[in-house]
């Protein structure tokens, strides 16, 4: 194992044509961390280049085992056993977290490679078309997007002088149209949920806008962020920001908005993804699977009306529920806390709540519910530091993070974690523990 002031180090910065003879030169096998669409890409981009590609690696466990272009995909807690050593090509956004995840599993820094350089000057028009995950989903835009955020953020991570982030949440709202038992935002324990205004979410992003130099995306959630109905005037605030590169708004497809709502929708940087929950029933009838399937009319005119007005979108069925929606006080050790945070996949799920920047929804919102101090876990963007002052500060927090002090009421959550029954529903709030000393 390396040690984790390892971790601190940048990796070798080459020219292409330096990393590509370096590779050709090498005997040691050429890995391809993440089997995404940016992946994909660069795996092109590196056959083209003369480089052969042994495996590609992905910490998503439904990936392992299986292959894209006759090339195996082996999960991250594997891939040692296969290859003792290796050279790496990441293509993931969150290069520093990449980065970590090898050291801990003993790979040499040197061995570490950015993909910037080769994916910079490849020509990846209609590439849509080769991706092998997610056909239905994957158009040229989308794939244009995603390599084009690898490369800003793998530049950004690379450039001390500058604070870029690759997406950023902002919750809108604490309540939803449906009542998820296991919500990962963890909307089930709101008693009394709220609606931000449109002056206190315009303030936040405007805070957070002047200590950036970028946010490649704004992920617009909620509860259901429909439900609050000056999110279309937040969006327009976004639109109009030259930092802000694409707006992602997350709905349950539960509510379609009125027509005269569409127009800050229709900006060329926003797109609508829309959740399916229409078929999450198990063919029962019985009222869960009755519920969902009534949802069905309703998302199906949601998705008409972005069709006929020009929004773009996406409509999948939910992804990724794993039983992390609890809040419990585990008493875990320092250690045992920087573990579940190294593992989360959702600690660079940056989130802003109100004035205060996290580092994911769960410490968001277990603040809003008063669970437990975790002043230290987040930045108030409304402190009194200079630009320059709070550019450092945002920097140590998006890098230099260990663990927080949420990492010890959260379950944890990996994408290797066993797939739970979408969208159970509970009639009212789940009742929840403070450890927090209340006002009297």
């Amino acid at each position: 194992m390396i040690d984790n002031k390892s971790t601190n180090h940048n990796m070798e910065t080459m020219s292409k044509q330096e990393l590509i003879k370096k590779l050709k030169a090498d005997s040691l096998p050429v890995i391809i961390y993440g089997a995404g669409a940016t992946g994909q890409v660069l795996y092109h981009a590196c056959i083209e280049s003369g480089i052969e590609v042994e495996c590609f690696c992905d910490d998503n466990i439904i990936k392992d085992e299986t292959y894209l272009y006759e090339t195996e995909i082996i999960h991250l807690s594997k891939i040692k056993k296969h290859y003792p050593d290796a050279n790496w090509l990441i293509s993931a956004a969150d290069i520093h977290d990449i980065k970590d995840h090898l050291l801990h599993e003993g790979y040499l820094l040197m061995r570490l490679h950015s993909a910037v350089h080769i994916l910079m000057d490849y020509n990846y028009n209609n590439f849509g078309k080769f991706i092998g995950y997610n056909d239905n989903d994957v158009d040229s835009g989308f794939v244009e997007f995603a390599v084009n955020c690898t490369i800003q953020c793998q530049q950004g991570y690379e450039n001390p002088e500058k604070v870029f982030m690759r997406s950023v949440d902002i919750v809108v709202t604490e309540k939803c149209s449906m009542k998820c038992v296991d919500c990962s935002n963890l909307m089930q324990f709101f008693e009394k949920p709220i609606n931000y205004t449109l002056e206190e979410m315009t303030e936040a992003v405007e805070l957070l806008l002047y200590c950036s130099d970028e946010i490649h995306e704004f992920r617009v959630i909620g509860g259901e962020p429909l439900m609050n109905k000056q999110v279309y005037s937040l969006i327009d605030v976004l639109n109009k920001s030259s930092k802000v590169k694409r707006i992602a708004l997350y709905t349950n497809g539960t509510i379609v908005p009125k027509i005269h709502q569409l127009e800050s929708l229709k900006h060329e940087k926003v797109i609508f993804m829309i959740t399916d929950y229409s078929e999450c029933g198990d063919g029962d009838v019985d009222d869960y699977t009755a519920r969902l399937n009534r949802f069905k009319t309703t998302t199906d005119s949601l998705e008409d009306l972005c069709k006929e007005n020009g929004i773009d979108y996406r409509r999948h069925p939910p992804e990724n529920w794993t039983d992390c929606g609890k809040i419990e006080k585990y008493n875990r050790s320092v250690e045992e806390n920087k573990e579940v945070f190294r593992t989360c996949c959702c600690k660079n799920l940056i989130t802003l709540s109100k004035n205060e920047l996290h580092r994911c929804p769960f410490s968001a919102q277990i603040t809003r519910l008063d669970v437990c101090d975790v002043e230290n876990d987040y930045i108030d963007l409304n402190e009194n530091f200079n630009n320059i002052e709070m550019k450092k500060k945002l920097r140590s927090f998006l890098y230099e993070k260990e663990y927080l002090e949420a990492c010890g009421f959260c379950p944890g959550r990996k994408l290797s974690d066993p797939q739970i029954k979408p969208a159970l529903q509970t009639k009212k709030p789940i009742k929840y523990e403070r450890y927090i000393d209340q006002p009297d």
